[in-house]
């Protein structure tokens, strides 16, 4: 295998890993789990992660992987806008939510896309992942408690899917559980 493609699998797997951290910690802060969220502190775990999900877009590009790029990008992108609203404590709320709505369509394009290159397993975490943030804009719309439940679930069973699929790709499962090498 090239430095290129252990860059680009490095860089994947770092991904998973993040994003399943991330989506198990948004999970148990909507479903309120836990005696104490404080904004602040979930504010600069995001970033911590959104530092992390940058270095490996970083990682994508330099490897020549557009679209996992752009995905990670996306995910990146939440990361920072949540991260920075929850640490700061002031934010547009509307704005937010249009952003979750936009990233969660462009999730089920992403999830298509790997479900056509016969990357299950992929295509079945990055389902969750838009479910969980076209779930989390409509509860926003609608300032549902219910709904912030459902998509904390949805994100806690996402996250561990995304773990799992970090695992997979670190032992070099191939498809249709791990991911297509580059």
């Amino acid at each position: 295998m090239s430095g290129i493609s252990s860059m680009a699998l490095a860089a994947t797997d770092l991904v998973y890993i993040v994003g399943g951290a991330m989506l198990i910690t948004v999970g148990g802060v909507n479903m309120n789990i836990g005696k104490k969220n404080e904004p602040r502190d979930l504010g600069i775990v995001f970033i911590s992660g959104g530092i992390m999900l940058l270095i490996g877009t970083l990682f994508d590009v330099l490897a020549g992987n557009a679209l996992a790029a752009a995905a990670t990008a996306v995910f990146d992108a939440l990361l920072w806008m949540i991260g920075i609203a929850a640490t700061i404590g002031k934010s547009n709320l509307f704005a937010m939510n249009h952003v979750l709505l936009y990233s969660g369509i462009y999730f089920l394009f992403v999830t298509a896309l790997a479900g056509l290159t016969g990357q299950i397993l992929l295509a079945l975490a990055l389902l969750f992942l838009s479910l969980q943030v076209l779930t989390a804009a409509i509860a926003g719309y609608k300032a549902s408690a219910r709904l912030h439940w459902t998509s904390g679930l949805l994100a806690i069973i996402d996250g561990a899917l995304f773990l799992i699929l970090g695992a997979v790709v670190s032992l070099g499962i191939p498809p249709p559980l791990g991911i297509i090498p580059p």
